[in-house]
């Protein structure tokens, strides 16, 4: 029998007699030190400030599509889920939600984004049972008024939706779609998404119709694009997303992650993450169209290059960037300068 399943009973117990940091480090301990779960704060669009959110990594079976085709060539996340070199029962699943959230309580976190390496809803991913569960524990949670979860278009179905806004209650439902790129060439050949802007539209459309909000991933510098080339598709995709329905954008900056092509194209220096720069130029183009957001540059498993300038201004850019991700204040990127930036602007004119 899997002693996960004892880990919110026990964390429980520790936080309540020794305190929160000791319980802390207990799980630590009992995870071998990984980080199944963070608080970070997130600006909501609706309430016009940020708000805590709870971040869960769910160890589920992995990315169907991903077994069935070799999956995206800029992920690497279903490597993560092989070197965990375990499985994960529902009981066990279901325990990791429960211990991320007694162990976060006390942070009041206004929403929870669940990702598990694929599609939350594909039962062959995450079973049924476990999804159910964790909606019935979000509607229970005092201070959570969002869930957040990810999945790939083919996979959302009316039933399906109905089945986990019933168990939410009066929580809101918030369902990311991976579209990538508006360009059919660059989404389906050059990052083998496998997904038809059909598919997109409908599955945008069934979550509209049920009172669920839809949002949808565009990446910032795939494969085979210059630093040009990706900034104008970047600022394409976003209008296109929102002409589609999408109510929100979340851009997702390329970073390179082991056992990808990605990764292959990178040591052959044929790839390279987008600038930070770029990055800002999307931000300031696509600000003013609506709700978008900026994802992080850092994932599991750990990337091995992530968006960069330069040593002098790097940490700097990233801070403001940082920033703006809590506030959604552009004026934050809006003076931003180093020397650099000569070198980058020589690089989009040519």
């Amino acid at each position: 029998m899997s002693y996960i399943r004892f880990l919110p009973i026990l964390i429980n117990f520790t936080s309540s007699i020794i305190g929160k940091k000791s319980a802390e480090s207990l799980l630590s301990f009992f995870s071998n030190r990984e980080q199944f779960y963070h608080i970070s704060l997130l600006y909501d669009f609706e309430e016009k400030k940020a708000n805590k959110q709870l971040t869960l990594m769910l160890p589920g079976k992995g990315c169907a599509f991903a077994k069935k085709t070799g999956g995206c060539t800029m992920c690497g996340f279903n490597k993560k889920i092989e070197q965990l070199k375990r499985t994960f029962s529902d009981n066990d699943l279901i325990a990791l939600y429960k211990t991320a959230e007694i162990i976060t309580i006390q942070e009041k976190p206004a929403t929870i984004s669940i990702y598990n390496a694929g599609s939350f809803i594909n039962n062959d991913e995450i079973s049924k049972k476990v999804q159910l569960n964790i909606c019935k524990e979000v509607k229970k949670h005092p201070t959570i008024k969002n869930l957040f979860i990810e999945s790939r278009a083919e996979y959302i179905t009316k039933e399906k939706i109905l089945s986990l806004k019933k168990e939410l209650g009066s929580k809101k439902l918030t369902v990311a779609i991976g579209l990538e790129t508006q360009d059919d060439k660059i989404r389906n050949q050059y990052i083998k998404k496998g997904l038809s802007k059909k598919e997109y539209e409908n599955a945008i459309k069934i979550l509209k119709q049920n009172g669920v909000k839809p949002a949808t991933y565009i990446l910032i510098k795939p494969i085979y694009l210059s630093e040009k080339e990706s900034i104008k598709e970047a600022v394409k995709s976003v209008k296109y997303a929102f002409r589609a329905g999408s109510d929100e954008i979340i851009l997702e900056s390329s970073f390179v992650q082991k056992c990808t092509v990605m990764e292959k194209l990178y040591n052959e220096k044929k790839f390279s993450p987008p600038w930070l720069w770029s990055i800002i130029e999307v931000v300031k183009a696509t600000n003013n169209l609506g709700n978008v957001r900026l994802g992080g540059f850092e994932d599991e498993p750990p990337p091995i290059a992530v968006p960069y300038n330069c040593k002098e201004c790097s940490a700097k850019i990233k801070k403001s960037l940082q920033k703006y991700r809590e506030t959604n204040d552009i004026k934050i990127l809006s003076d931003l300068d180093c020397k650099c930036k000569k070198e980058w602007k020589k690089i989009i004119k040519s």
